[in-house]
């Protein structure tokens, strides 16, 4: 018998094409994902990919049931949401992931204050900008900032985040204080690169000014607002960002804006550690300014 917990690394390759892809979808190492491929075809008596010089390629039999794969892991994760969602006890392990922001700012003194009244919950904080499957059980809870939630999730929006324009006093102090968006084509800009030019505010931030004002940029809000405080220019961050004492200017016009949300897979909503701590997360969260 196939140990189903091989049906995971072989959906990564065949999703990704190479071990090292997929050793970075399920975080372990390639050569997990090279063992775990390779016990499977021995079990199974049959090769399900073909060893290319750039990568890995389904055979014809592996083609044949990616699919049922697809199906069975489906199978196997909406079981463990079943039992998982008949646990009525104040006690055991939650998961929660968040944007680093969100999770070092708000979530870390949450769990403190939580962790006071609920000893037995043992809450493991996943920090991250990849939005981690809900369905796959790779969290039972998620912060996020967004205005479309996925439909198969559910949960109670917080507030709404605006984009504003932000500078350090420093710089402030060497140039004219910027008043409105049309300001910032007499100053200098720290932009977005790469992954980040993805998100609205940045886009528009990127193609409404000329190339020459942008000193500097990052694909990581962080280092974006790091740059910002060296003085280096004027950006663009959402209003949950407050390191680095920036100042806030004013509101981006056009005005973008994001729900802040938290949210869950149905079959978890009535696991009462999950959602006690839910509650108590959205009354912290609700009582913050952002």
């Amino acid at each position: 018998m196939i140990d189903w917990s091989d049906i995971p690394y072989f959906l990564a390759v065949a999703d990704s094409g190479t071990l090292t892809g997929a050793a970075k979808k399920l975080s372990v190492n390639h050569s997990t994902v090279f063992r775990r491929i390779t016990a499977l075809e021995d079990k199974l008596g049959i090769r399900l990919f073909d060893r290319l010089p750039d990568g890995y390629s389904l055979t014809e039999v592996g083609a044949s049931v990616v699919e049922r794969a697809r199906l069975a892991e489906s199978t196997i994760h909406s079981f463990e949401r079943a039992v998982v969602g008949k646990d009525y006890q104040l006690s055991g392990e939650i998961r929660i992931t968040a944007p680093p922001t969100l999770a070092i700012k708000y979530i870390v003194p949450c769990i403190a204050k939580f962790h006071a009244k609920h000893p037995g919950i043992k809450i493991d904080l996943i920090v991250s900008d990849a939005e981690h499957d809900l369905s796959r059980r790779e969290a039972d809870l998620a912060l996020r900032a967004t205005n479309k939630p996925p439909e198969y999730l559910i949960g109670r929006r917080i507030c709404e985040l605006f984009w504003h324009a932000y500078a350090s006093k420093r710089y402030l102090e060497k140039h004219d204080r910027p008043q409105k968006m049309k300001d910032l084509f007499h100053h200098q800009l720290v932009g977005a690169e790469k992954s980040l030019l993805r998100v609205d505010a940045y886009k528009w931030f990127a193609e409404q000014y000329p190339p020459e004002n942008f000193i500097c940029g990052s694909s990581d809000m962080r280092a974006i607002s790091s740059l910002c405080a060296q003085s280096l220019g004027i950006t663009l961050l959402p209003s949950d960002y407050t390191e680095h004492n920036l100042v806030r200017l004013f509101k981006t016009e056009p005005e973008f804006r994001a729900e802040l949300w938290i949210l869950t897979h149905p079959d978890l909503r009535h696991v009462v550690r999950i959602r006690a701590f839910s509650d108590f997360l959205y009354g912290y969260m609700s009582k913050q300014e952002l």
